[in-house]
């Protein structure tokens, strides 16, 4: 028995670590595109007739992708694919720095509008991206000429 269970912790540990490395989802990079279904429900949900959406990154630059963007977003208003439902795409673009982004959108309806925020109106996990590209500004000299 003794010897059956030295056998099975070790598989049952590692199976676990396997399961919490495979939950991960992977890393996103320039040119990928990101897709989400927005579904609007209540009172005014048939009124949003369209939506812009864009993620953004809190964090600040890594000092090797100095000048890069924090944001990325739709091409213009997105209109619905069928009643309440809008697919919104977005293309990581080359110039995005590495971290952590978070989903963003407006809904405009003929009589007004509303903002939406991940984690305060919706939660869905943050997008990881991952830009293999760098820039670090170089040094510079200055003298004044006569």
């Amino acid at each position: 028995m003794a010897r059956v269970l030295k056998f099975l912790i070790p598989c049952l540990l590692s199976l676990s670590v396997l399961q919490a490395q495979q939950a991960q989802p992977l890393a996103r990079h320039p040119g990928d595109v990101i897709k989400y279904q927005i579904v609007f429900d209540g009172p005014n949900a048939d009124r949003i007739k369209t939506v812009y959406a864009w993620m953004t990154a809190e964090q600040g630059a890594p000092k090797d992708q100095v000048g890069f963007t924090n944001q990325f977003n739709t091409l213009g208003q997105v209109q619905p694919s069928s009643p309440r439902t809008f697919i919104v795409e977005m293309k990581v673009p080359d110039n995005i720095y590495n971290g952590e982004y978070t989903l963003h959108f407006n809904a405009t309806a003929d009589e007004g509008s509303g903002g939406y925020a991940n984690g305060q109106d919706f939660n869905v996990p943050a997008v990881h991206i991952e830009n293999p590209r760098k820039f670090t500004p170089p040094g510079v000299k200055v003298t004044p000429l006569p």
